[in-house]
């Protein structure tokens, strides 16, 4: 807990620019902590990193770096209640177009103007070199939202993997998590998908071509903003951030949609479970998100106690004399 909390203090003095204590803010902590609201963050999430940064400002105060804490007026949100968002798991459709528009989107911003009177036309002259570097840098990000769909993997899990924690050749191929990197604080073995093991195989062999691939290299590089990232993606494949029933998308709906996808496809909840890391079987239901067609076929399934006795004992629709 510890170390969550001083990496939480950490984000947010650099977010908000803390160099010292007497940077410390109320008005600048509340619009950074609004902002991630926007983006997506819970209330239970956004209520401790407010709680980590008063418990840090009590200590100073306790020590003298401090006369009083700024942060004492930062409202506390009622997570019963302040339920800025209810994730949504993504469909195939929805999955095909957003790995697509991730792999294109790179390249169509260095070779359109998004901006001005010239908007959404043809730059004139666009060097290999950029054009290159499009490519490449779309396929990573098409890889990322894989990895982070068939492993269920959170990004800042994902972020953690160095080409050393990947084993392809192994009897079953997976990628190891280490302890100090997980939310959980515990070491986890995730299997990969024998289409992402391909696909992973092909970015091994050129980041090896490109000398990068050195056991301690990060697999991928994971932006810190990579739920704006995620924003543009769903806006350039065309995908609703939010549904009619304000259901959001967002990088963690990605574990959503594994752990849904898996439910889908007849897994024992128990096995989904343990592919989720989670320690209480309930909160794996809170992740599964059942189609509707699915309910409804189960329900067909219920005896038809409702019809009259009388249509069974005369399928025909025979008169029955008097």
């Amino acid at each position: 807990m510890e170390f969550q909390a001083g990496t939480r203090i950490k984000k947010v003095c650099l977010a908000c620019n803390f160099v010292k204590m007497t940077d410390m803010n109320a008005d600048l902590l509340l619009r950074w902590l609004q902002t991630q609201t926007d983006e997506g963050m819970g209330a239970r999430t956004r209520n401790s990193y407010r709680e980590s940064m008063n418990t840090f400002c009590n200590w100073a105060v306790l020590r003298g770096f401090l006369h009083y804490n700024p942060f004492k007026t930062v409202p506390k949100l009622r997570e019963s209640v302040d339920v800025w968002h209810e994730r949504r798991a993504l469909t195939g459709e929805e999955i095909a177009k957003l790995l697509k528009a991730a792999e294109e989107r790179p390249m169509y911003d260095v070779t359109t103007i998004r901006r001005g009177q010239h908007k959404d036309m043809p730059r004139a002259e666009i060097c290999d070199l950029t054009k290159r570097e499009a490519e490449r840098l779309g396929l990573e990000r098409k890889l990322i939202y894989a990895t982070l769909l068939y492993t269920e993997l959170r990004k800042n899990e994902l972020a953690s993997i160095t080409f050393g924690q990947v084993f392809l050749d192994d009897k079953i191929p997976h990628i190891y998590l280490k302890a100090v990197s997980a939310k959980s604080r515990k070491a986890a073995k995730l299997p990969i998908h024998p289409e992402l093991h391909k696909q992973l195989r092909d970015w091994l062999d050129l980041k090896t071509q490109e000398g990068k691939a050195l056991p301690k290299e990060k697999l991928f590089q994971v932006p810190s903003a990579f739920d704006k990232i995620l924003n543009r993606d769903l806006a350039y494949a065309g995908i609703e951030k939010r549904d009619a029933m304000d259901r959001v998308i967002d990088v963690h709906a990605l574990r959503h949609t594994h752990a849904s996808i898996l439910a889908e496809q007849g897994v024992p909840i128990t096995v989904v479970q343990q592919a989720m890391r989670h320690a209480d079987l309930r909160m794996t239901m809170r992740y599964t998100h059942t189609k509707l067609e699915s309910v409804s076929d189960g329900v067909s399934k219920f005896p038809d106690y409702l019809k009259k006795k009388d249509d069974e004992d005369d399928p025909a629709g025979a008169v029955v004399p008097c």
